[in-house]
């Protein structure tokens, strides 16, 4: 694939050009009404025209201004386009100085003035063929020079635009829901971002499509040189391109690169992160694997040193960013999966390991405890890549030999959403290709058998340090009645069940 660079011109949003006292009836701690002038091309809105690659203002285009009085922020406010080239706002109480940010009606500041994007920022849809009307609110832009409001404001385009112009797309995709761009920024480790399309459908007439998709290129920093590009299309029948970049590239905030693919597509198989977990416990010899899926009382139990004693062709000890992928990784005071509590939890970002690849990911989650206890927890799972899936984590039989925590994993459109996942009715149909796998609550032994039947350990080959005798604690995967996490810490000396994860093709 052959990219070409562009630069896109940059807005300027200029000083006051006149400003005027408000109304008596306004308080006047609001501040004074004021208005500024931006010099941009002639059309009417901020969009993308990828003929000349410029960029102009529409009616309910928004800039936000953060004001500060030297360097302490006093907070920020809202200045809407009212024609030609004026924007109108109130100032903010107490600022001297201002720093310029768009989409003004969409991007928030915190109490420190920092930008914080909403969960869905660079959620796109494109509507047809060729189309960007969708970079609207995606092109973020900004003059982080304090200045005051009769200097000039200069908006830095934040954003990068790659256009794909693919073609010699199959006909078996069928009706387009996602297209997904991935790419390897460091060996073994992928950055994606989705696209979501509607009214384009492939046939043997049309077989091609011109894409636009803006991303932040603090994110997707680059293709490594020798990494890999892949080009995922989900539609009725999932097709994958894929090359390897020699040279590499690196994107740079406020280009445009091109694409272009002409033929090579091949069908794909959707995978299911669930699948490359074992089915079963490995047993005490560590040669084989256990037959009973809940039994808490068959497993082999492993210190740190000794999984070197588990000797089972094709499979491996998983390190933590592994369980990551089936388990998430706790937030700060959060976790995701609660039996006990009710709550949701959207656009978390997690970084995980799958098949020797380290993916980033977003995904939602919805905790359902406040109505039975222990009660599932749902989630919305590999959202951005081509893994995107369904998952539903339950406990059962608690404080019995055959406790354990089950975890079911579907594969699901682009499209579907937390909300039906949670709802019980969507596991009873559909179910044929279910992914499923039992964690018995086996407990650990130390100096003799604790919790079995209650709580479930399984090893990890990640390491941390305890504080009071350093790097001799291992990190594991966790639950028990109320929740289950990753990182649970305990000493290497500690004997655990061990679950396997399969080697990468």
């Amino acid at each position: 694939m052959k990219s070409k660079l562009f630069i896109i011109a940059l807005l300027a949003v200029l000083g006051a050009s006149c400003t005027r006292e408000p109304p008596l009836e306004l308080d006047y701690k609001e501040g004074k009404i004021v208005t500024i002038s931006a010099t941009i091309p002639p059309e009417t809105r901020v969009a993308y025209d990828d003929t000349d690659r410029s960029l102009s203002w529409q009616t309910g285009d928004t800039l936000l201004l953060a004001g500060y009085d030297g360097t302490t922020y006093k907070g920020s406010k809202k200045f809407h386009w009212t024609g030609g080239d004026s924007f109108q706002g109130t100032e903010v109480p107490g600022a001297t100085t201002y720093k310029a940010y768009y989409p003004g009606n969409v991007i928030t500041l915190d109490n420190n003035g920092n930008v914080q994007f909403p969960v869905y920022f660079w959620q796109q849809t494109q509507e047809g063929n060729n189309s960007t009307a969708h970079l609207r609110d995606k092109l973020f832009l900004s003059d982080t020079v304090a200045k005051a409001t009769n200097n000039a404001f200069s908006l830095t385009l934040r954003s990068s635009i790659i256009r794909l112009n693919l073609s010699g797309i199959p006909q078996e995709v069928g009706e387009l829901d996602q297209l997904i761009y991935m790419v390897e920024t460091a060996p073994g480790v992928f950055k994606s971002v989705p696209l979501n399309v509607s009214g384009v459908t492939f046939s043997p007439t049309v077989s091609s499509i011109t894409a636009f998709l803006a991303f932040d290129p603090l994110f997707v920093t680059n293709i490594a040189a020798n990494g890999k590009v892949r080009i995922t299309l989900l539609g009725e029948q999932p097709y994958e391109w894929s090359a390897t970049s020699t040279d590499g590239k690196n994107y740079i905030a406020g280009n445009r690169y091109t694409g272009t693919v002409t033929g090579g597509w091949t069908g794909k198989e959707l995978i299911n992160p669930l699948s490359f977990v074992a089915e079963y416990n490995v047993n005490p010899a560590g040669n084989g694997f256990v037959t009973d899926l809940t039994a808490c009382d068959v497993s082999g139990y492993f210190t740190w040193d000794n999984t070197g004693t588990i000797n089972i062709s094709g499979y491996h000890l998983p390190s933590m960013e592994e369980w990551y992928g089936i388990v998430p990784e706790h937030g700060t005071y959060v976790t995701y999966v609660d039996f006990q509590n009710e709550g949701s939890h959207y656009g978390i970002s997690e970084n995980v390991m799958v098949q020797g690849e380290t993916i980033n990911m977003t995904s939602d989650y919805r905790n359902t405890g406040s109505n039975k206890n222990p009660a599932p927890s749902y989630a919305l799972r590999y959202k951005g890549t081509d893994m995107v899936s369904a998952w539903k984590y339950e406990l059962f039989h608690y404080n019995t030999n055959t406790c354990h925590m089950k975890i079911t994993s579907r594969n699901v459109a682009p499209s579907e959403t937390i909300g039906n996942i949670a709802d019980e009715t969507f596991w009873t149909t559909g179910n044929e290709n279910d992914i499923v796998r039992c964690f018995p609550a086996s407990g650990y032994y130390f100096h003799n058998i604790s919790y079995r039947g209650a709580r479930g350990y399984f090893r990890s080959t990640t390491t941390t340090e305890h504080s009071s005798n350093p790097s001799s604690s291992a990190l594991y995967m966790y639950f028990d009645y109320y929740y289950s996490t990753p990182s649970h810490s305990s000493y290497k000396a500690t004997r655990t069940s061990v679950r396997l994860f399969a080697n990468p093709d």
